[in-house]
């Protein structure tokens, strides 16, 4: 939690749910855990208020409650959620990317949008506030949503701070385990530690099951999309739980925006054909990622066959490889091509010279000629396949080679033989690859092209002194000097003393500058969210400028029909108002993806 982020969600609950709300999570963030009194006394608001405010912060996990079983049900306790309020800010690509993967006539992009709104829903209350057509719709669009861990099933302890529910099950193991003279009380707090550990980790993982949210359906007929079930494994003949109640999941929407960025790396990097093959692999592991961090223990793999079933026909994967061989077995492949069709249309100089040859044969030597030339015609067919799909998949592999070639860039491994080439992706090592990367891009923008040089010195070689880096960058030290202090001013660099006597005088005392990335990344996401606060805070001042047109766009009459209910000089300025709001919501999303590379993969 940080001042920015705070400063983030404040402006944007005041924007979107008011006032009151704002001021209700604005003073938990600067007291911490309160209770009900307490927010009333420090926020200065009626009792009642708050207790109407706090259903849908509640509602949407903005704010998390808890009660002290011991204690009673009067002294519940509330918490701000800073990680789930920032979540609105990638609202909107959330909306958009299920509306690239469904289409608008689904339901999924409306339930999505419902979501939203209200946090969670009971699927059962959807479904019967709807006719029975489109409940039908909708039902489909929820399982297939489920299958693809967009949405996920929501438990009554997600509703409760998770070093709450820690210290709970901590508490229950240690008192589980008994006091005796032969084991100390460390060790007892040692082994109830360690299984309370193991008992939160699966709890946190409760959601990782592939069923979860889904039952068999009654007649056996669930969702349609054989490429989801591919996908998810899950069975066909699976629906919804009408009695779950259901949330969106924004680890999974996590996973699918790091794929992105890893695919237009490689578009960048090697091709544009690549960055296919290496979105398909990614997508084809996507069934089994759930989250960014701490995903599963086991390394996730996948064949070379199972991309090549799954990739798209159209995409030409020879059109991107300039390879010898390949030119000749396709030139080859088209000679025999063009020889079949020449006997078919009977203008093949051997076909031409059997004919003359042939004289008075009779009709049945002629039929039986004909027999074994679509018999002929037959095996080549065969054979041509069976040569593009033996092609197609040598093409893949050097694809699949070129991404595992690169040692800086890691963007898979090959384990295995199993399938044509068995791969991996190390994405612990690959996403703090992409995080120097970025770093480096920014510190270029930022400093120039020499302090990113000093930059990538410094992390190789560790912890070094002012005139080695020198020695190194051929530099002379005095152009240096200046550039090491900006790159320590903005938090990139470190500086260690390590005196050479006991006097620590400064003459005999060296100074070394080192890099910690930890550190380094997260002044740099402080950085961005501060940024993304003065953008919004710009989108709230231009609305403010023109608040007698604002005010006039509330009104329902006017949305549904602006182009009357406005004159010409409204709709300019509204027009200008949007203009802005989009070029700094668009700036907004390009910010958020470096929060979601330096902190959230």
């Amino acid at each position: 939690m940080s001042q920015y982020e705070e400063e983030l969600v404040v402006l944007l609950l005041r924007d979107i749910y008011g006032d009151i709300a704002a001021t209700v999570v604005d003073t938990l963030l600067k007291y911490g855990r309160l209770t009900l009194q307490l927010i009333s006394r420090y926020s200065k608001l009626p009792l009642a208020t708050i207790q109407r405010v706090l259903v849908p912060l509640v509602q949407n996990r903005f704010v998390l409650y808890w009660v002290d079983k011991n204690a009673g049900s009067d002294n519940a306790t509330y918490v701000a959620s800073t990680r789930n309020m920032y979540n609105i800010v990638r609202s909107g690509m959330f909306v958009s990317f299920v509306l690239d993967r469904f289409p608008d006539t689904s339901g999924a992009p409306d339930i999505v949008k419902n979501l939203l709104l209200y946090g969670h829903i009971r699927a059962s209350d959807y479904l019967a506030a709807q006719s029975a057509s489109q409940a039908a719709v909708s039902k489909s669009a929820i399982t297939l949503l489920l299958q693809r861990k967009l949405l996920t099933t929501l438990r009554r302890h997600e509703f409760n701070p998770q070093s709450d529910l820690y210290m709970r099950i901590f508490k229950r193991r240690l008192a589980a385990i008994p006091r005796s003279k032969a084991v100390s009380e460390a060790k007892r707090e040692t082994q109830a530690h360690s299984e309370a550990t193991e008992e939160f980790s699966v709890l946190k993982r409760v959601h990782d099951d592939i069923n979860d949210g889904l039952v068999a359906a009654a007649n056996g007929i669930g969702s349609s999309s054989k490429r989801v079930h591919s996908l998810t494994g899950s069975s066909p003949s699976k629906t919804v739980d009408e009695s779950a109640v259901l949330a969106l999941n924004h680890d999974k929407f996590a996973v699918h925006m790091r794929a992105q960025i890893l695919r237009h790396l490689v578009a960048q990097r090697i091709g544009k054909v690549t960055a296919a093959v290496y979105g398909e692999v990614l997508d084809c592991m996507e069934p089994k990622l759930f989250r960014c961090v701490g995903n599963t223990d086991k390394a996730i793999t996948v064949t070379s066959l199972e991309v090549l079933r799954s990739l798209d026909a159209s995409i030409e994967l020879a059109s991107a490889l300039a390879v010898r061989s390949s030119k000749k077995r396709s030139r080859s492949a088209s000679i025999r091509a063009s020889k079949r069709q020449k006997r078919r249309h009977g203008t093949d100089d051997s076909a031409g010279e059997s004919d003359n040859s042939m004289g008075s044969s009779n009709v049945s030597d002629l039929e039986s000629s004909h027999r074994h030339d679509d018999n002929e015609d037959g095996d080549d067919e065969d054979a041509d396949d069976n040569f593009v799909n033996s092609s197609r998949m040598e093409h893949l592999n050097f694809h699949l080679a070129l991404l595992s070639c690169n040692q800086s860039l890691p963007f898979i491994t090959k384990v295995g033989n199993k399938g044509g080439g068995e791969w991996t992706i190390d994405f612990d090592v690959l996403t703090a690859r992409v995080r120097e990367l970025e770093y480096d891009k920014l510190i270029t923008q930022k400093q120039g092209a020499i302090a990113c040089r000093l930059l990538r010195i410094i992390r190789d070689k560790g912890r070094i002194d002012e005139k080695q880096l020198a020695r190194i960058a051929l530099l002379p030290p005095k152009d240096i000097r200046s550039q090491l202090t900006a790159l320590h001013e903005i938090g990139c660099l470190d500086l260690q003393e390590v005196p050479r006597g006991t006097d620590r005088a400064p003459s005999r005392t060296y100074y070394l500058w080192y890099h910690k990335p930890k550190c380094a990344y997260a002044l740099m996401t402080q950085a961005v969210l501060k940024t993304m606060v003065r953008c919004y805070a710009r989108v709230i001042e231009e609305r403010g400028r023109r608040p007698s047109v604002m005010t006039k766009l509330l009104r329902e009459d006017v949305r549904l029909d602006e182009l009357n209910m406005l004159t010409p000089a409204e709709r300019e300025e509204v027009r200008r108002v949007r203009g802005v709001e989009e070029r700094f919501i668009a700036h907004m999303a390009k910010l958020d993806n470096l929060v979601l590379i330096f902190r959230d993969m």
